[in-house]
């Protein structure tokens, strides 16, 4: 990391985080949140139907090897705003040693989950 700055660590979480965002947003069934127009956290937070958070980050796990997070995140008033109370959300987070073929291979997860 010494060799390596802040600048293009940013750039690349933002570009798996996008790649991602640009595929999923538009999948029937799945809902993202959160205004992707400007420079942000590399995080999509998503929801799959109707499925529980906790199912899908399991099912994710188990099945995919894609670890994220599900719930309410510390963020319940975030949850009631959004209607999500009962759902919570799914939470992937990118990071600068994430890879294009991850970020693939959660894109085609989510695309599978939504098709079930």
């Amino acid at each position: 990391l010494n060799e390596i700055t802040p600048a293009a660590i940013h750039a690349h979480e933002t570009a798996l985080m996008s790649a991602f965002y640009n595929k999923v947003s538009s999948l029937p069934g799945v809902t993202v949140y959160g205004d992707f127009t400007q420079d942000r956290a590399p995080i999509v937070t998503l929801n799959i139907g109707d499925m529980d958070s906790g199912e899908a980050a399991e099912i994710l796990s188990d099945e995919y090897g894609i670890a994220v997070r599900s719930g309410a995140h510390c963020a319940p008033r975030m949850h009631e705003a959004l209607g999500t109370v009962e759902q919570g959300a799914v939470r992937f987070s990118f990071g600068y040693y994430n890879t294009e073929e991850e970020t693939d291979a959660a894109i085609a997860a989510v695309r599978e989950l939504a098709e079930q």
